[in-house]
């Protein structure tokens, strides 16, 4: 039996999830579980049930209607236990230990925190997932009064802990694409919580990203400064420290005449390493590398998939996608990144999902077949706005005006160029995007060209 309040108030069964449908008894349930094992009064539940509007005379016996109603919802506690047990003018429900699906997120963060604190990144990495699966959205779903709304607080602030900790397990097992996508989206919803921004400069640094990681250190001092007027603590200045004291080397050429290197993670690591010589001194031996292998890729990325190795699949498809970029060419590529782009859609991996969603589409344009890029490159804008990713939200609104323009539908692509400059402003994606609308003929601002002629 599962109480799940981390969004709507469901009632999570042995067989299967049920939803209160009716407002009022939904509410009094929501009460009782933010007072579970508790007394709760009639008048109290008066109050919630009617929040803000006049309780008719027969309120307290609507109570006792929907409390009726709640116990045939409710499976028994044990054998013979009441769910909802009365006394005069008063109700209360029995939750047991591990009932209510909040309490399971703070029991698994505690182990989440425990492994940390042990050095334990990866079994951090399984409970820390486990919590951040358990939520669902407001808890509660706002049935609360006001009166009960510090209890939402400390859900929400429960839900901040569980997904720091999971950056910082993400960061611990090297999965830095997802603690980048992970810390991104914390630095934006609350930009003056510190620590989160040196989460996200730790993850550019790792991920060899060192002008991204300057660039973050900027962003989060002027944060700092601009709405605190206080200067970045002792950690994030030691890390900007460290990136313009650290010479970075540059990307190892890799050479097939060496030693192959052995398990999954380093051969994706091997072909990463590759991809980012492309846009180096040794871009033309890397082209060759890439060019003499190019059919082991599609077999490495199958054999990850029958290994339900989702997230190395999809590195490696981005990885390959770079060389693809450059002019070369992988028979059956689109097929292939669809299946790439399922898994990571069944993994519930928002950020694979999203990338090879967006190189799906662009392979589709490069097949002529517009209607299918269209359709991978909206849904891979729908899961860049969900997750707040201005970034990739940018880059895919680009693509998908190329993929317009190359169908024909020049206005539309325009409009696409002009929101992509919109919203990344001063950006390398936005030049880009201007560079695209001149290339169309069309103005990046069609109210004032019109004025102007």
């Amino acid at each position: 039996m599962l109480f799940r309040v981390l969004g709507p108030v469901e009632i999570d069964g042995t067989d299967a999830v049920s939803y209160i449908r009716a407002d009022k008894p939904r509410a009094l349930l929501a009460l009782l579980l933010v007072k579970a094992n508790t007394w709760v009064a009639v008048g109290e539940m008066i109050d919630a049930v009617w929040a803000g509007r006049t309780p008719p005379v027969s309120a307290e016996r609507n109570i006792g209607t929907y409390i009726w109603q709640l116990r045939k919802a409710l499976p028994p506690l044990g054998e013979q236990g009441q769910r909802i047990e009365s006394r005069s003018k008063a109700y209360r429900i029995r939750v047991e230990a591990g009932e209510l699906d909040s309490d399971r997120m703070q029991a698994l963060l505690a182990a989440g925190d425990e492994a940390l604190a042990s050095g334990d990144s990866g079994t951090a990495l399984k409970h820390l997932e486990s919590a951040q699966s358990l939520w669902r959205g407001t808890p509660y779903e706002g049935l609360v009064t006001d009166g009960h709304q510090p209890e939402v607080v400390r859900l929400t602030e429960l839900h901040w802990s569980v997904r720091e900790r999971l950056a910082d397990a993400l960061l611990g097992t090297a999965r830095l694409a997802d603690a980048i996508a992970l810390s991104k989206s914390l630095t934006t919803e609350d930009p003056l919580r510190e620590k989160n921004w040196a989460r996200l400069v730790m993850a550019y640094r790792d991920a060899g990203r060192r002008a991204d990681a300057l660039a973050t250190y900027q962003k989060a001092r002027t944060a700092l400064v601009d709405e605190l007027g206080t200067e970045p603590g002792p950690e994030l200045r030691a890390l900007q420290q460290q990136l313009l004291t650290d010479v970075p080397e540059e990307p190892a050429q890799p050479e097939p005449a060496k030693p192959e290197p052995t398990g999954p993670g380093a051969y994706v690591q091997m072909v990463q390493e590759a991809a980012a010589a492309l846009a180096g001194p040794h871009a033309a031996e890397a082209r060759d590398w890439f060019a003499g292998r190019h059919a082991e890729f599609t077999t490495a990325i199958t054999h990850l998939l029958a290994a339900d190795d989702v997230s190395n699949a999809w590195l490696l498809t981005s990885a390959v996608h770079q060389y693809l970029e450059t002019g070369g060419d992988i028979p059956g590529w689109g097929p292939l990144v669809a299946e790439v782009a399922a898994a990571t859609r069944a993994d519930k991996d928002w950020y694979g999902e999203l990338i090879t969603r967006n190189i799906l589409g662009i392979a589709q344009t490069r097949s002529g077949r517009i209607h299918e890029a269209r359709s991978e490159f909206t849904a891979a804008l729908s899961i860049a706005s969900v997750h707040d990713d201005r970034d990739a939200e940018g880059t895919v609104l680009v693509n998908l005006a190329l993929a317009e323009a190359s169908g024909g539908a020049r206005r539309q692509a325009a409009e696409y160029l002009r929101r992509a400059v919109r919203l990344l402003p001063g950006t390398a994606t936005a030049t880009e995007a201007r560079q695209t609308l001149a290339e169309l003929g069309e103005p990046e601002d069609p109210a004032s060209a019109s004025v102007a002629s």
